[in-house]
């Protein structure tokens, strides 16, 4: 078991937060002590599938389920295509994001882009809070070197990805989608993802997505991501440490 004090959240949140990873092999009774002694108002724990008893042992503890967090992987194989969508698809291009891109994206992130995340989902903190929070995650992982992609149709943004790699061999869509507008439009985003990893050189991508939103997953299923593992997410309000 890892925790993590969640130093970034006081700024998106406005309270202590702290993350409590669960890891496979971990028992009960070794690990008890220092997870009943977290100081912190918010709390969140992450449990990898197949721990069903880490799940009550948390729920004993007062913590509630929000999600459940399902990672998928692309090996960047070339998909087959409808005639309609390879045309909507070459109709379809991307670069780099520029200060004029990143603000038309907090905008969009702000009226109301993300609705299905775990602040969201929670009636303590709501979506203007997550909206903020996202804002404030786009401009910590540019400073980090991430690098933000537009995707384009016919030179209008139409939504965003932001890929991250230690190796330039496998890559993380650590947060895209497409904007309001465009949405279920066929426009392939997600197969526009694999094309820039791919250009990149790299070989795999990973990301993750939210129970909470399963029309991203079977979009996710669709084009060609595999599920590799799942974490249960278990959140608690401590209101001694507000």
């Amino acid at each position: 078991m890892k925790i993590i004090n969640a130093v970034w959240e006081q700024r998106n949140l406005g309270v202590d937060a702290a993350e409590i990873q669960f890891e496979m092999n971990d028992r009960i009774e070794d690990i008890a002590d220092s997870f009943e002694n977290v100081a912190a108002a918010y709390l969140v724990a992450k449990i990898p599938g197949g721990r069903g008893d880490l799940c009550e042992f948390v729920q004993d503890h007062e913590y509630r389920y929000i999600e459940d967090l399902i990672q998928v992987e692309h090996d960047l194989h070339e998909p087959v295509r409808t005639p309609l969508h390879q045309r909507l698809y070459n109709a379809t291009s991307y670069r780099k994001m520029t200060e004029e891109d990143i603000d038309i994206l907090q905008r969009e992130v702000m009226a109301g882009m993300f609705d299905s995340d775990r602040i969201s989902q929670d009636y303590v903190f709501g979506k203007d809070v997550a909206a903020k929070r996202y804002c404030n995650w786009i401009h910590d992982l540019i400073e980090q070197g991430a690098t933000p992609y537009v995707i384009l149709y016919k030179e209008e943004s139409t939504g965003f990805v932001i890929l991250k790699t230690a190796d330039g061999v496998y890559y993380e869509s650590v947060l895209g989608g497409g904007y309001r507008r465009y949405r279920n439009t066929g426009l392939g985003l997600i197969q526009k993802e694999q094309e820039i990893v791919r250009r990149a050189g790299g070989k795999r991508v990973t990301t993750h997505v939210s129970s909470n939103n399963p029309a991203q997953l079977r979009a996710l299923m669709i084009n060609g991501y595999v599920p590799m593992g799942i974490d249960h997410i278990f959140v608690k309000h401590q209101e001694e440490y507000r």
